[in-house]
């Protein structure tokens, strides 16, 4: 999961990495390999006693192939319908599996903002904007986020027609070290891919099995991605929307960016 962290001298923003929680890896596809859920029963290296080369959830996450097994066949040929008659045979056919996992890769550029305010009242849309540069790799169609379930915003505290979010930069001290708590001023968030137009999200809520929470998304449908898989860059505009009379102090926020399959 990665963040973006928002602290303003009246504002600031920065993008900052967050550990994954930790996972059983039981439901991708060489989780499933031997189960039920498994789509090709004759191929079943875990039935031969192999867990993979390691035995370890990095099995999941890595390149590598297994084999087993043997077969023997031997006929004679008669000149008849059934051409060769059979006289052993056991297992001689060549039966290939492969899964592939969903993947997801993705890289971020000038992901740590830091907007200064000295003059409010001449401040432009330039000194109040910045623009986070990326990749992507992935083999599925995938939403794009920026959750916020590290913060108190609830479902009202979104504009999906604007990308704003309502108090999202939230004070913490003035300039003489007094807290600031009860100040805050909106923030907008856009997203495009591939040098595309910048796009409004297109949903809030939660994504990836309710594994994330209070989310800005945007569809692939939306993004373009259901068309253009493969590698691609992927960019988030960030804009501070304080007033001018705003007060005086250090203002932050740190949402981070997702992603969740299209299912």
């Amino acid at each position: 999961m990665r963040t973006i962290t928002v602290v303003t001298i009246i504002a600031l923003a920065a993008f900052m990495a967050v550990p994954a929680a930790a996972q059983t890896y039981s439901n991708t596809g060489w989780g499933q390999e031997g189960t039920p859920s498994d789509g090709y029963a004759p191929v079943d290296p875990k039935g031969d006693s192999y867990n993979g080369p390691t035995g370890t959830v990095a099995d999941n996450l890595t390149n590598w192939s297994y084999q087993y097994g043997s077969g023997s066949y031997s006929a004679i040929y008669s000149w008849d319908e059934d051409a060769w008659q059979v006289i052993n045979e056991t297992a001689a056919a060549i039966d290939v599996e492969c899964d592939i996992e969903m993947y997801w890769s993705e890289t971020t550029a000038n992901n740590k903002i830091y907007f200064h305010i000295g003059n409010p009242f001449t401040a432009t849309d330039a000194d109040k904007s910045a623009t986070v540069t990326g990749t992507y790799a992935t083999n599925h169609p995938m939403y794009v986020g920026i959750s916020f379930d590290n913060t108190t915003k609830e479902p009202e505290d979104f504009v999906l027609a604007t990308g704003t979010v309502t108090g999202g930069m939230v004070g913490s001290v003035d300039i003489g070290g007094r807290d600031i708590s009860t100040e805050e001023f909106d923030i907008q968030f856009q997203c495009r891919l591939n040098g595309g137009s910048w796009l409004m999200p297109t949903s809030f809520g939660a994504g990836s099995h309710n594994t994330q929470d209070s989310v800005l998304w945007w569809s692939p449908t939306v993004t373009g991605m259901m068309t253009a898989l493969g590698t691609g860059t992927m960019d988030f505009s960030v804009k501070i929307l304080p007033a001018a009379s705003q007060a005086d102090g250090n203002y932050h926020l740190d949402p981070a960016i997702v992603t969740s399959p299209m299912l």
